[in-house]
């Protein structure tokens, strides 16, 4: 056989055998220092690079994972360049319009509060003993999933270890946040013996039912159907009762408390401005926030913490409401307020939809 064949068809088999492996940890000849320089086919740089060795050696070093192994697996990888293209058109643009009835109609509409209804109805023991257990209402939570994934019907099929090597390795913008995300994803897919360039996801690198970055899967993730692990790719159960523990634990959902309320303005002049430009994690009462000129038609606990919670609507009239602690536990999540906004319309519409 040729030689450069048997060398790739070597690392290959190693690679493979990596993947199977349920710790895949090496515990001698672990540091650079004792191990021997190690060969692996040009298939790609990414393990020839010295940033990439220097962060094997660190997993090697806090984990006692094996570098030969690591670094074939690295060689492996393959940089998405799609990924690179994507993370630049989702760049903030200060030209943008954002416009909120055109995002909302995305997510609010026939075939998804269809999917939501069947889903609820199918998990509804799931479900309400998640809201129970978390005190997260079942039509947030539905929310959730039907704006991540519509149910799990679209999880995303890009590589979630070549996407997170390529934000860490090749993207300077986002690589620290990356490399995080990188060394979590490692620990998580060995822990759970999962090879590691087996896994599906999105463009980003999220994963599973609820769409989870690998440090909110080990940090917040549950086993909710009891079979002793945490899967969110296919255990709906899983999935259900991870969303409700982030909202409680990374968000602080306050239990019986309502999300929105709609505003009113008082007077000609009210502070809009300056009451946008205070933290986005509520922080004043209604009466406080009557010093803005802002208050609301509905009767609103005097000890609930508030934001303004503004919507722009392109070249039309933007749309406020107040946001509460839960409001905000959801942009944990995902920050945008109109990703929030969509959570909470579509869980409403499909709890509508189920009692017609």
């Amino acid at each position: 056989m040729n030689p450069i064949l048997k060398k790739i068809s070597a690392a290959l088999a190693a690679t493979m055998l990596f993947a199977g492996c349920a710790t895949a940890q090496n515990t001698n000849n672990t540091s650079s220092a004792t191990s021997p320089q190690v060969q692996v086919p040009n298939l790609n740089n990414y393990a020839e690079r010295s940033d990439v060795k220097e962060f094997v050696k660190m997993m090697s070093d806090k984990y006692g994972y094996s570098q030969e192994k690591l670094l074939i697996t690295f060689s492996n990888a393959e940089k998405m360049d799609t990924v690179l293209s994507q993370l630049e058109k989702d760049k903030p643009n200060p030209n943008f319009k954002k416009n909120w009835e055109t995002y909302r109609k995305r997510y609010i509409e026939p075939i998804r509060i269809k999917a939501g209804v069947d889903f609820w109805n199918k998990n509804e023991a799931t479900l309400a003993r998640a809201a129970k257990q978390y005190g997260v209402p079942e039509y947030i939570l539905v929310g959730i999933i039907g704006v991540e994934t519509i149910y799990g019907r679209y999880m995303g099929d890009t590589n979630v270890f070549d996407v997170l090597t390529t934000v860490s390795f090749d993207y300077p913008r986002r690589s620290d946040e990356y490399k995080k995300f990188l060394e979590e994803y490692i620990v998580l897919a060995i822990t759970n013996k999962m090879p590691l360039r087996s896994v599906k996801g999105s463009y980003a690198g999220a994963i599973g039912i609820p769409q989870f970055m690998p440090d909110s899967w080990r940090d917040y993730g549950v086993d909710f159907d009891g079979d002793g692990k945490v899967d969110l790719r296919n255990s709906t159960a899983d999935a259900i009762g991870s969303v409700a523990n982030f909202l409680k634990q990374k968000g602080g959902w306050i239990p019986g408390q309502d999300v929105v309320y709609a505003v009113k303005f008082d007077g000609d002049s009210p502070k809009i401005k300056d009451l946008l430009a205070q933290p986005i994690e509520p922080s004043l009462t209604i009466k406080q926030i009557k010093e803005f000129g802002v208050s609301s038609p509905e009767n609103i606990r005097s000890d609930i913490k508030l934001s303004l919670i503004d919507l722009p609507n392109g070249d039309k009239p933007t749309s406020y409401l107040l946001g509460s602690r839960n409001f905000y536990a959801i942009t944990r999540y995902n920050k945008s307020y109109m990703y929030a906004m969509s959570v909470y319309d579509l869980g409403s519409e499909v709890a509508k939809a189920r009692l017609k």
